[in-house]
């Protein structure tokens, strides 16, 4: 398998159109013909199905997407690390969740760069599982999630703790108290913030299918924001909003005492030496 080979299977998956990808390749359709060709001859299985009309992925094609985007992605990060070495001493990739990043990890990193200004930075926004592939390909180097992995070539660090808040829009309804146990009479928006958490929502509410779930933060807050919706926060999402007067905080009571929400810092243990500043100055952030 060659790397042009691979980018060419990736665009035509995603644009389901040869012409297409040549295109957003700059080469011509030939070439895309002739590269899945030589990758379906490389590897002995049949990628594409087509028709009149579009291409479709076989179930072999389904089968190497992941492997393709991965080797794509680690060779791409090489090669962007090796540009580096000319301006910077060094060089980190950290992933983590679209909620860290708008409201935890943002001052928390441009602080860092200001103080490590020779070592460049790249971001990546993912789910936690996302992350520990990435950290697992040697794509990412550092990463902040909510669902720890356990995997002996990953380090665990505990980062934050935060308290679990009651949100609503600033003009909403809620006057009283809420208990947890009456929430499927509520117009609640449901969203899971790591194992612990689940745990306690289930014992406190049951194993429940809510009308609205989600697993964005950012969407979670535009529905918080945009009706009268309550939902659940971890606190450093939460005060940063009711801050700003975007959001108000509710009185809740539930029968079990609400978890502390862990976030946690991973990273391959063999790069303690590199991510070592980064980790040093999250942790003395955390305290």
């Amino acid at each position: 398998m060659e790397i042009q080979q691979l980018r060419a299977f990736l665009s035509v998956a995603q644009t389901k159109n040869f012409t297409k990808s040549a295109d957003l390749m700059y080469v011509s359709q030939s070439t895309i013909t002739m590269r899945i060709k030589a990758l379906e001859q490389s590897l002995g299985k049949k990628l594409f199905e087509r028709d009149n009309r579009q291409v479709h992925l076989t179930s072999a094609g389904k089968e190497l997407m992941d492997y393709a985007k991965r080797i794509v992605e680690l060779v791409d990060e090489g090669a962007r690390k090796l540009s580096l070495e000319e301006s910077f001493n060094s060089s980190l990739v950290v992933g983590s969740l679209h909620s860290l990043w708008d409201y935890l990890l943002f001052p928390i990193m441009k602080d860092f760069q200001t103080k490590y200004p020779k070592m460049a930075l790249r971001f990546i926004t993912g789910h936690s599982w996302d992350i520990v592939q990435h950290i697992l390909d040697g794509v990412i180097d550092f990463g902040v999630v909510y669902i720890p992995p356990s995997h002996p070539e990953i380090e665990v660090v505990n980062f934050k703790s935060e308290e679990i808040k009651m949100v609503a829009r600033t003009d909403n309804n809620f006057s009283d108290e809420i208990d947890l146990s009456t929430l499927t009479a509520l117009p609640y928006i449901h969203m899971e913030w790591g194992p612990g958490y689940r745990l306690w929502f289930e014992e406190c509410v049951g194993k429940q299918v809510f009308a609205l779930q989600v697993d964005h933060a950012s969407l979670y807050i535009q529905y918080l924001q945009s009706g009268n919706f309550i939902g659940l926060l971890p606190s450093a999402i939460a005060d940063t909003l009711i801050q700003k007067g975007e959001l108000a905080s509710l009185r809740y009571q539930s029968k079990v005492e609400a978890p502390l929400i862990q976030s946690y810092i991973i990273y391959p243990k063999r790069k303690l030496d590199a991510v070592k500043p980064l980790l040093d100055y999250m942790l003395q952030t955390a305290d």
